[in-house]
């Protein structure tokens, strides 16, 4: 999902008019290296693996939160 997520967040202006261009800044994910995999082919700046850390940052503005499709309420 973080993928599909990715991919929409970078083409999210040809399809809304939004106030500020989305910078996919930080990926956060369990698994270091995968992680690390996905920001490389998406276009994320960074991974990491504290979401804790990660929501505490100034330069993080908006929060996604992917999960699979069995854990939506």
């Amino acid at each position: 999902m973080g993928r599909a997520h990715s991919h929409a967040w970078r083409t999210a202006g040809a399809f809304f008019d939004l106030p500020r261009r989305p910078r996919l800044q930080v990926v956060v994910g369990r698994d270091a290296g995968r992680t690390r995999d996905l920001a490389d082919r998406f276009g994320w700046h960074e991974a990491q693996t504290d979401w804790r850390a990660v929501v505490e940052r100034d330069d993080v503005d908006v929060v996604d939160i992917c999960t699979p499709g069995d854990t939506h309420e």
